[in-house]
């Protein structure tokens, strides 16, 4: 075995075959992979072990009842094959799934594909009967032809692509291309192989320098895993991870929330680390856990993290989310989830990070900035979410949102959408938002180039909240395209606090020209001051 790992590793430098050899970074035995067949241009991402629903009416019905109320608890399967659709790429069939949200049941699928295979055809079999099919977002300009039950259409790019049956929220289709990639081991690690099964000992890294990769197949995770200073998680493509319950010989990070649940550190957890990483193709389902259990990902007082090309499913706590951090990238990321408290990608009183690229369709608020460490000393700011797509079920999009306890500067969302925001239950609720309830200073906000489909609440929402000492300046909407009469709120419910300054540019409402407040449309409370500049930069 020595002796063959060394060849292949000598054989792999000599002929710069860029594949993933274990061990011949360091004293691991385990070859990870072991061919040298040529890169396919399309290679789809197949999960192991999911079947079809009994019943999928039952499967949605299990969370999603018919009074419009939700259930958080666990569920056994959280994921099963989507019975709405099949789909083939350049007629390469490409598997589809489908998990639960609080609005019906969103089918997924996930391909790998180099440069060279554009432009991809996109064949979906599905009940068109009298239907049409809408590909979002809208603004990448790309049309489905319907011939019986097959629809066709032409995608050129990386990204996910959403295609609605009538344009709806309950039969939608999320398509993510990402790019392939050959994994290389860090210049220097050692490779630790994680074959699929059931852990029931932690995994842990025994020093730096060290990458955890886990193999095609599905693994039962039981404990979480904690990051040190130079590491990284590598998730194959095919690897499953099920998260199940912790038991309490696991040291509990809060106990309890304000629910009266007892809290476990996030799945992926890293505290005071650097240089670290979760990457792969991967798909992480927390769907066993109780509500509140865990998150998927936390890292916290950390710097130069990055996690990319994974998918995560109904994650009991925030799902992904980084406090008093700087130098961060979230990348190629797609996440689901119906519960309360699910929260998409957050940052928290952090600094230096850029999302890109990823999809988010949760049951709380998806794309976001907070403040809530009072004795952080973190600038915040230079922060982008840069085509970053949201379906907000029961919250809200895309912003600065609630907890403001220092001030927010620098943060912008560029090239984003909105397919679906669903939730009307209060008025702090919308598609773009700086809704603050603190003692902050916001300035420097930009909303640029976003497309906001369905709005069922309010499309944009800047709000000071009662109590609130905060100040909201210098808050920039550019090229928002707005579907739909639902009016933008502006409200100053605190005593002390102010708005200052929105700026409104070449904004559209049903891609008709937002020339004055006639036209964008406001529902004002306490804000008859506020500057509002429409058209003037």
């Amino acid at each position: 075995m020595r002796a063959k790992r060394w060849l292949l590793c000598f054989a792999a430098a000599m002929l710069a075959i860029p594949v993933l050899l274990g061990g011949c970074t360091g004293g691991n035995e385990t070859l990870i992979h072991d061919d040298f067949e040529e890169i396919p241009m399309i290679s789809p991402i197949t999960l192991n072990g999911i079947t079809a629903a009994a019943d999928i009416g039952t499967f949605i019905e299990e969370v999603d009842y018919s009074d419009g109320t939700h259930n958080n608890e666990a569920k056994d399967v959280g994921t099963v094959l989507s019975p709405y659709f099949a789909l083939a790429l350049n007629d390469t069939e490409v598997p589809c799934y489908a998990v639960r949200t609080s609005a019906g049941a969103h089918s997924f699928a996930m391909a790998d594909v180099t440069a060279d295979a554009f432009p991809l055809t996109v064949s979906i079999t599905a009940d068109m009967d009298g239907h049409d099919m809408v590909v979002l977002p809208q603004m990448r300009g790309i049309t489905a032809d319907i011939s019986g039950d097959t629809v066709t259409a032409v995608i050129e790019d990386f990204g996910s692509y959403s295609f609605s049956i009538d344009g709806g929220k309950r039969k939608v289709l999320t398509l993510f291309i990402r790019e392939k990639e050959i994994y290389v081991v860090p210049d220097g690690y050692t490779v630790t192989y994680v074959p699929a099964g059931t852990h029931e000992e932690k995994l842990a890294f025994t020093g730096e320098k060290q990458v955890l990769y886990f193999d095609n197949g599905i693994h039962y995770l039981k404990y979480n895993i904690d990051f040190l200073d130079n590491t990284e998680v590598y998730l194959a493509p095919g690897a499953h991870v099920i998260a199940v319950m912790p038991d309490m010989a696991e040291t509990p990070m809060l106990a309890p929330d304000w629910a009266g649940m007892t809290r476990w550190n996030a799945v992926f957890q890293g505290d005071s680390v650097e240089n670290v990483r979760i990457t792969g193709r991967g798909y992480v389902d927390l769907s066993q856990l109780d509500w509140h259990a865990r998150s998927a990902v936390r890292f916290d007082s950390s710097e130069n993290v990055t996690v990319s090309g994974i998918t995560m499913n109904n994650s009991p706590e925030w799902t992904v989310y980084f406090t008093q951090c700087e130098n961060i990238t979230v990348e190629g990321v797609m996440l689901f989830g119906y519960r309360q408290n699910s929260d998409g990608i957050c940052l928290v009183d952090s600094r230096n990070a850029l999302v890109k690229n990823c999809f988010a369709r949760s049951g709380d608020d998806l794309f976001e900035v907070k403040s809530m460490y009072g004795n952080c000393s973190i600038e915040i700011g230079n922060i982008r979410f840069e085509d970053c797509h949201a379906w907000p079920d029961k919250a809200r999009g895309l912003g600065i949102i609630a907890e403001s306890v220092r001030d927010i500067a620098d943060v912008h969302f560029v090239d984003c959408s909105v397919g679906h925001a669903s939730a009307e239950w209060m008025d702090a609720l919308g598609s773009l938002v700086v809704y603050l309830t603190g003692a902050a200073r916001v300035d420097n906000i930009s909303f640029e180039n976003i497309e906001l489909y369905k709005n069922v609440k309010y499309p944009i929402n800047v709000t000071l909240e009662a109590g609130a000492t905060a100040v909201i300046e210098n808050v920039y909407f550019e090229n928002i395209d707005i579907r739909g009469d639902k009016a933008v709120r502006i409200a100053d419910n605190s005593d002390s606090g102010e708005i200052r300054n929105l700026w409104f540019d070449d904004c559209t409402r049903d891609k008709t020209s937002i020339t004055d407040e006639a036209s964008l449309i406001t529902n004002k409370t306490n804000a008859d001051s506020v500057q509002i500049h429409i058209n003037e930069t």
